[in-house]
């Protein structure tokens, strides 16, 4: 076989493995998405968007959703889960997304969030939730 073919051949290959794995990533944020609202339990929750290299998300973010009593945070890798980012418009790290039991974004947060808003944010969604149970 000739050069060309051979490289042909390669460069084929290597679009079907990429394709491959963006397909998987695809599928594994899906997942990840659909099983958070399956675990809610009937309260809202946090999606903590961050990455390796943010600093903020440590020093401050971090420390601030370890304030809140009773609420699931769920940390979110934002790079590795970029299908998932991308559903929330997640450009800027830290993002919390505070969602209904339901899996509904209540509260997009771009940026550091204290922990006095998050904490209104969340009592906001139990009201939330309370008043539709109660109609």
């Amino acid at each position: 076989m000739s050069a060309q073919l051979w490289a042909l051949l390669a460069v084929g290959g290597i679009v079907i493995a990429v394709a491959s794995l963006e397909r998987w990533w695809a599928a594994r944020s899906h997942r990840l998405a659909l099983g958070a609202q399956s675990l809610s339990r009937g309260e809202p929750y946090i999606l903590y968007f961050t990455g390796e290299t943010c600093s903020i998300c440590r020093t401050h973010q971090e420390p601030a959703l370890a304030r809140l009593e009773g609420v699931r945070i769920d940390k979110v890798d934002a790079v590795a889960e970029r299908v998932l980012a991308d559903r929330f418009h997640v450009y800027t790290l830290p993002t919390t997304v505070v969602l209904s039991h339901e899996g509904k974004a209540l509260h997009v947060n771009y940026g550091y969030a204290a922990v006095g808003k998050l904490e209104r944010q969340i009592a906001e969604a139990r009201e939330s939730a309370v008043a539709v149970a109660s109609a």
